[in-house]
């Protein structure tokens, strides 16, 4: 069985320090930002449950599996909560919104059931956010099994002090909720930090809050989102009626960000490892590439992945020695085009198309980045495929290599094409069905630069709508994929993303 199709377990190790990455105008024998013909001169050279710590399978080079990352983070409770992408609140037009009083009668209720709270939890995640208020007051809540006797909510509002905000303990024996004044508070509510605490000594995050972020204490919740700095937003749990696993929609905004601003919007999969510090490898660091001048504007949109994920990303079934598995990127497609970015453009005013959107994933992310690019041009400016899984369609013993993307691509479209891997190695197609072959450690060095010049001979250019980046020797994981962000970003600025 030739090398690209065995199934290897990549074996997980301390991230490496890597390299900085710097732009070679010409030919760069150590790898580099392609200009021209002349490139890659040495090619035979040698997401708490955020986190992602866990990871699924996910194709790596030459059909070896790479472990995508945790599809269980933020599932949440069940529900068949959904929204009408035409409301800015993300709900269908009716009635108006339950009140405060109403939110807090359901968690006073004697009768309600732990699903019935976790249904109230999931509603109002999709419509107002966690905490609650009416400008007076504010109602916080969470789901917490297993929690000490003991359960309150200390925040920078009350000084982080228990004794300020005691929780109350829902019929459901697992839901706890507080009402704060917003009289009380020692420091406004923008930006002002929370956390569950259960005595003597438990801090735990809130993951039902929409608005939260990291400090040197891990992950906290915001009571109103910061002015002065970015912040993350999260909405869990989302049913799609098109694929049948939940995941999490994820934000990240601007410092000042304000409903309906002009912006650049950079959409990636994975959300569970793109902007967060204690994701496996580290993440993405999204966050800290767009903290560079220039992207002031800029808000990062992701849907996580779930253990549907080698099917998603995938546009063919294929067999990488396990078995059939795969074809459904069409049905991920509709959760991205139909579902996720109408309700980011609902929820924030954002236009999220064409020349102010970019789309962009790693491995296999990467593939159905591409992949949206040849099928659905006209949505965006600009894709970024790193280590991006183009053997894919061209494992099986039986394929012909037709239904690989560097087959399918057959003309010169309108969206800029961003390109990248580490690895590195001989490239050649032993088995003549068109698709370059890679060896397990070489990051899909071959199909990438096989794309790339395919690209080429299309009539692309280096420096407007095709960049590619070698950097030699570099791993199949986030810690390479962050390194490579930075020059990910400024080719599809000159390729034209813009707001």
């Amino acid at each position: 069985m030739r090398m690209r199709r065995m199934i290897l377990l990549l074996a997980l190790v301390p991230a490496l320090l890597l390299p900085s990455l710097a732009c070679d105008s010409g030919e760069g024998t150590d790898g580099g930002l392609d200009s021209g013909p002349g490139r890659d001169a040495a090619t035979d050279s040698g997401g708490n449950g955020d986190s992602g710590a866990d990871r699924d399978a996910d194709v790596g080079p030459d059909g070896s599996v790479d472990s995508g990352p945790d599809a269980s983070a933020d599932a949440g409770p069940p529900s068949d909560a959904s929204f009408d992408a035409s409301s800015d609140a993300g709900l269908d037009a009716g009635p108006p919104p339950p009140s405060l009083e109403d939110r807090i009668a359901a968690l006073e209720d004697p009768g309600a059931s732990a699903e019935d709270l976790d249904a109230l939890i999931q509603e109002v995640t999709w419509a107002e956010g966690w905490p609650v208020t009416d400008g007076t007051r504010w109602l916080f809540a969470t789901r917490w099994d297993d929690a000490p006797a003991s359960v309150a909510l200390v925040s920078d509002v009350n000084d982080w002090d228990a004794a300020r905000a005691p929780a109350t303990r829902a019929a459901s024996t697992v839901h706890y909720w507080v009402v704060i004044d917003a009289s009380t508070f020692d420091v406004p509510a923008a930006g002002a930090k929370y956390k569950w605490h259960g005595a003597p000594d438990v801090f735990r995050p809130s993951p039902e809050a929409q608005a939260y972020g990291f400090d040197a204490f891990g992950e906290f919740a915001y009571v109103a989102p910061p002015t002065g700095v970015a912040w993350r937003e999260r909405f869990a749990s989302f049913a799609s009626a098109h694929l049948e696993d939940r995941r999490a929609f994820r934000a990240l905004l601007p410092a000042g960000f304000a409903h309906a601003d002009a912006a650049r919007v950079l959409f990636l999969h994975d959300g569970q490892n793109v902007f967060h510090p204690d994701a496996v490898w580290g993440g993405w660091r999204v966050d800290e590439a767009v903290a560079a001048a220039g992207y002031e504007d800029v808000v990062v949109l992701t849907v996580d992945n779930a253990a549907d994920r080698m099917d998603a990303y995938t546009h063919v079934v294929d067999d990488i020695g396990g078995g059939a598995t795969g074809g459904r990127a069409e049905d991920y497609a509709g959760l991205v085009f139909d579902e996720a970015l109408p309700f980011f453009r609902a929820h924030y005013g954002l236009r999220a198309g064409r020349d102010d959107l970019m789309i962009g994933g790693s491995s296999l992310g990467g593939l159905v980045s591409l992949y949206f690019a040849l099928t659905r041009p006209a949505e965006m400016r600009c894709v970024i495929a790193m280590s991006p899984s183009l053997g894919w369609g061209a494992f099986a013993a039986s394929a012909t290599g037709a239904d690989a993307l560097v087959n399918r691509w057959t003309a010169h479209g309108t969206v800029a094409v961003y390109l990248d891997s580490g690895g590195g190695g001989t490239c050649s197609d032993g088995d003549g069905d068109g698709v370059q072959e890679d060896s397990a450690d070489s990051d899909n060095y071959c199909t990438t630069t096989q794309f790339r010049d395919h690209l080429d001979g299309l009539g692309y250019t280096f420096g407007t709508d095709l960049a590619h980046w070698w950097e030699s020797g570099a791993a199949h994981n986030e810690a390479a994929w962050a390194a490579r962000m930075p020059d990910a970003l400024s080719s599809c600025v000159a390729a034209g993303w813009a707001p």
